[in-house]
């Protein structure tokens, strides 16, 4: 997987629904999450659960608002983005410290990890956390 960089003054969003998946979070961090989305207008809201975890992003995507109990078979905390623009990005990840949660590992929706299952999103997203965390 590689890096591109977000032109973070773009305001100039994809034709995708705004919408964010969760994983790995238990039901008072979720209630924290949903107030948070709603407050930057997304209205997606997908948690992503044990029964979706091997389902393209694409097709989790088209799911009305998924809710329940989230999965912890890979045990990491999650926010995959899709739909925002550069400036919408920078907005939610500068304020999602003053939810008071743990940062979680953060990515955006591509053309190519549409068609992922989000089970093999999350495991190279781990990788890459890993790889990064160890070179600081």
């Amino acid at each position: 997987m590689s890096f591109k960089k977000i032109d973070l003054e773009d305001k100039t969003r994809s034709e995708d629904r705004l919408s964010v998946m969760v994983y790995g979070y238990d039901e008072n961090e979720i209630k924290i999450l949903k107030a948070y989305c709603d407050k930057h207008s997304i209205d997606h809201f997908i948690l992503v659960n044990d029964t979706m975890i091997d389902m393209s992003l694409e097709d989790i995507l088209q799911q009305d608002k998924i809710e329940g109990t989230s999965s912890n078979l890979i045990p990491a905390k999650a926010i995959i983005m899709n739909g925002f623009s550069g400036s919408d990005l920078q907005m939610f990840l500068k304020g999602f410290k003053d939810t008071g949660l743990e940062r979680p590992i953060f990515a955006t929706v591509t053309p190519v990890s549409k068609k992922w299952s989000f089970k093999i999103l999350l495991t190279e997203l781990i990788k890459e956390h890993e790889i990064m965390k160890n070179t600081r």
